[in-house]
C-alpha cells in the first residue's frame, strides 16, 4: 500500500503534538492536521496544570507520592465507574509526562491539592496553557513535523477494515496509522445535548471555557462513529458553576465569603469547595441550581478580598463578585435585594423557615471563625446580620471539559462497538470516553490525558509500523 505519511494526527493542540513528537522521535514520518489557523488548542488555553504523582517536581518540594496513591484516588472518587487498566496507565506514566516538560523547559514554583485528594498533584505550569503550548509549538517546528493549518478532516478512510487516512481540504491523505486528537465537543450546543444533557439542561448560559478554540466541535466523535468506534461516558465532564454576571466568563471558585444554600433553604456544600466537585454537587440540588447568600457588610468587605479565585498562581482573578458589578445587577433585577431574610427567601423561592435555621447556625459560626457543619476554609468568616440581604443564583453552566468519546485500549488504539481495535486507529486527549468516571479528579487532568495519552498514542502507533512491516 502506497502512502503519503506513516501517520496522520487530526488535531494540532497537546495531545496532537505531543503525538506527532514522539510518534517522530520513533522513526515514522508524521503529518499534523489541524482545523484551526493556529496549533495549541485548548491545552493553549487552559490554566497550564498537569495532574500527575510521583514527580522529580514532588520531590523537592517534601512531597511524598505514588502512582498507586493516585490510582486509588481517582478509582475511589470515581466510585470506580472509570476504566481500572486506563486510569493506572494514567498514573504510572504522568510523572514521564512532567519530566518531558521540564526537559523542554517548563517550570514549577507550585504543586497544589487541585481537587478533594489529601496529597498535592496539580503541577501549575509557570506562565500557564500558554507556555505549554508553547513550548510544544516550538519543538513541533524544531524537529520538522509537516504541519497543514485550516484542513478539517471531512472522514476516515478504510480499507478492508483498515484506516488507511483520512479525507480533508478535498483530497485523500493516505498513512499507515492515524491518530484522532480532536478535542472534545463543548462548543457544540447539538452535541452538548446528545452527550452532556447535565449541562446542556441550562440553555443559553452555558458556556465551555474552550470558546476560543473554536473546532472545539467534536469532530473525532463523528469521524469514529462513521466508522463504527465505540462512544463512551456519556453525560460525563467537568461543570464549573457559574453566577453568569459577565458574559463568557470563567470563575470556577466561588467566594468563600458567601453562603450557598438550595431551594430548601440548607446548605449542601462548603462555598469554595474545589471545582472539581462543586459543579456536580449544584447539579443535584432541586431545580440544578443554588443561592449565594450575603449581607451588606460581607458585600463591601468580601468582594475586596479576590485572592480566592487564583489557586493555581496564574496571575488571573475573578471578573466576577465585584461590589460595583453586583451593585449593577441588582438594579438590572439580576441579584435579588431585600431588607430581611424572610423578605429575601419569598423573592427567590428559597423555604424561609429552614433558611432562618440555616443562618443562626451559620452566624453562630462565622462569630467563632469556624464552620461546624461543613468545614470551610476561609480567611475570614463573615455572618450574615446586616441588612439589605442579597441572592445570587448560582448554576453548573460553564463547562471546563467534555468527557464523551473514543473507547481506547492500553495501546491507544480505538475500540470498535464490539471491544475490538480498529486497526490503524488511535486516539489521545479529550476525545476520549473512558479517562474520567463520573467525576473530575482535579486541576490538570484535562492537560495530564492530553500529554501522557498523546505520549501513548505517539509511540504505540509508531511501533505498529515495526511490527506490520
Amino acid at each position: 500500500m502506497s502512502t503519503d505519511y506513516d501517520i496522520i494526527v487530526v488535531g494540532g493542540g497537546g495531545a496532537g503534538m505531543t503525538a506527532a513528537l514522539f510518534a517522530q522521535a520513533a522513526g515514522a514520518s508524521v503529518m499534523l492536521l489541524e482545523a484551526d489557523t493556529k496549533l495549541g488548542g485548548a491545552t493553549r488555553l487552559s490554566g497550564g496544570v498537569v495532574y500527575a504523582a510521583g514527580t522529580s517536581v514532588q520531590q523537592a518540594m517534601g512531597i511524598t507520592d505514588s502512582p498507586q496513591a493516585m490510582y486509588d484516588y481517582i478509582m475511589t472518587l470515581n466510585g470506580w465507574q472509570t476504566r481500572p487498566d486506563i486510569i493506572r496507565l494514567f498514573a504510572e506514566r504522568s510523572a514521564a509526562t512532567v519530566e518531558w516538560l521540564v526537559s523542554l523547559g517548563a517550570e514549577y514554583e507550585w504543586v497544589v491539592k487541585s481537587g478533594v485528594d489529601t496529597v498535592p498533584r496539580g503541577h501549575c505550569t509557570v506562565g500557564a496553557g500558554d507556555t505549554i503550548g508553547r513550548l510544544l509549538i516550538n519543538e513541533v517546528g524544531a524537529k520538522g513535523i509537516e504541519t497543514a493549518l485550516g484542513t478539517r478532516v471531512d472522514r476516515l478512510l478504510v480499507e478492508d477494515g483498515r484506516v488507511v487516512g483520512v479525507h480533508a481540504s478535498g483530497m485523500d491523505l493516505r498513512a499507515k496509522a492515524v491518530i484522532i486528537t480532536t478535542g472534545g465537543f463543548g462548543n457544540s450546543p447539538g452535541m452538548r445535548a446528545r452527550f452532556f444533557p447535565s449541562a446542556a439542561q441550562h440553555g443559553d448560559i452555558v458556556y465551555s471555557v474552550h470558546n476560543d478554540a473554536p473546532f472545539i466541535l467534536g469532530d473525532g466523535i463523528k469521524l469514529g462513529e462513521a466508522i463504527g468506534a465505540q462512544i463512551t461516558g456519556h453525560d460525563t465532564g467537568l461543570v464549573l458553576p457559574s453566577a453568569g454576571l459577565v458574559p463568557n466568563s470563567v470563575e470556577a471558585f466561588l467566594p468563600p465569603w458567601c453562603m450557598l444554600v438550595n431551594d430548601e433553604g440548607r446548605r449542601f456544600m462548603p462555598e469554595n469547595s474545589p471545582y472539581a466537585v462543586s459543579g456536580y454537587l449544584i447539579n443535584e440540588q432541586s431545580g440544578a441550581h443554588a443561592w449565594a447568600i450575603f449581607d451588606e457588610k460581607t458585600l463591601v468587605e468580601g468582594s475586596a478580598d479576590k485572592r480566592f479565585s487564583d489557586p493555581y498562581h496564574t496571575g488571573e482573578v475573578s471578573q466576577t463578585w465585584d461590589e460595583d458589578l453586583i451593585r449593577k445587577h441588582v438594579e438590572s433585577g439580576k441579584i435579588r435585594r431585600a431588607d430581611t431574610l424572610e423578605a429575601l427567601a419569598d423573592m427567590v423561592g428559597i423555604n424561609r423557615l429552614a433558611l432562618s435555621e440555616t443562618v443562626a447556625r451559620y452566624n453562630s459560626d462565622a462569630q467563632d471563625g469556624v464552620d461546624s457543619e461543613w468545614a470551610k476554609q476561609a480567611p475570614k468568616y463573615f455572618p450574615i446580620d446586616a441588612a439589605p440581604y442579597f441572592a445570587v443564583e448560582v448554576r453548573a453552566s460553564v463547562i471546563g471539559q467534555t468527557s464523551a468519546g473514543l473507547d481506547i485500549d492500553t495501546k491507544g488504539r480505538v475500540r470498535d462497538r464490539n471491544g475490538v481495535a480498529i486497526p490503524g486507529l488511535y486516539a489521545a486527549g479529550e476525545i476520549l470516553g473512558c479517562v474520567q468516571g463520573n467525576r473530575y479528579s482535579g486541576g490538570g487532568m484535562g492537560v495530564g490525558n492530553a500529554l501522557t495519552f498523546g505520549r501513548l498514542a505517539g509511540e504505540e502507533a509508531a511501533a505498529s509500523l515495526r511490527v506490520n512491516a
